[in-house]
């Protein structure tokens, strides 16, 4: 995919991984934040010695992006989505929110939904991908573990939506793998929450990822 412009709503730690991956990839990112001092922040440190560039940008800005990545948590997904729902329509959304509960390592919502399938439900002129919530904040800043690249799972109901994003990842130090549909986001976030438990069980913390070990080669997008 030739370089596009992707907004970033939310300049925390996933904000700034993503805007690094962004980067990498050669893509002009847009961050911004309720706090304008902190999407400068990850602008800077997200795109340091990459060949793309980001740049703190208001919400207005990031809604007009090519892709909008919300990197926040839910609901607040479905509340910057919907506060910019004219932007937004027709627009691919890029959703890696994990409805964890207090303790991480559960979730919130029914295993009957998900986060991705939420916003996608407030949101039905726009179209919704699920994708970069299995990698933590500092192995996605990282791009890799002991020189293994990431994997990222992405997920939609919309197939060109879906390989959209993974082409937007090629060159991003992360493995896009197709995921199929948005129902598949159950799946994903409670990989996460399980990922998180077997974090604290091992004292990894955050630092971890999941890799997808297939028996022969497959591309990204097979």
């Amino acid at each position: 995919m030739n370089s596009s412009t992707i907004g970033v709503a939310g300049a925390g730690g996933m904000g700034t991984g993503i805007t690094r991956r962004l980067t990498a990839a050669g893509h002009t990112v847009l961050v911004t934040d309720s706090k304008p001092g902190t999407a400068a922040a990850a602008a800077a440190e997200g795109s340091a010695g990459q060949p793309g560039r980001a740049r703190a940008a208001s919400a207005e800005d990031v809604a007009n992006a090519d892709i909008v990545i919300l990197a926040l948590w839910y609901p607040g997904t479905v509340g910057f989505a919907t506060a910019h729902r004219a932007a937004l329509a027709g627009k691919v959304i890029v959703d890696i929110a994990n409805p964890l509960d207090a303790s991480y390592t559960g979730l919130t919502l029914e295993p009957t939904t998900s986060a991705a399938e939420e916003l996608a439900r407030a949101m039905p002129g726009s179209t919704v991908v699920k994708a970069l919530n299995t990698v933590p904040a500092p192995t996605l800043l990282a791009g890799e573990i002991d020189g293994a690249p990431l994997d990222t799972f992405v997920a939609s109901d919309d197939d060109a939506a879906r390989h959209t994003v993974i082409d937007a990842l090629q060159g991003s130090g992360l493995r896009a793998l197709d995921a199929g549909q948005l129902a598949n986001s159950r799946l994903l976030e409670r990989l996460t929450a399980f990922g998180v438990e077997l974090g604290q069980r091992y004292e990894l913390g955050f630092g971890f990822g999941f890799k997808y070990l297939p028996s022969r080669p497959i591309t990204p997008s097979s």
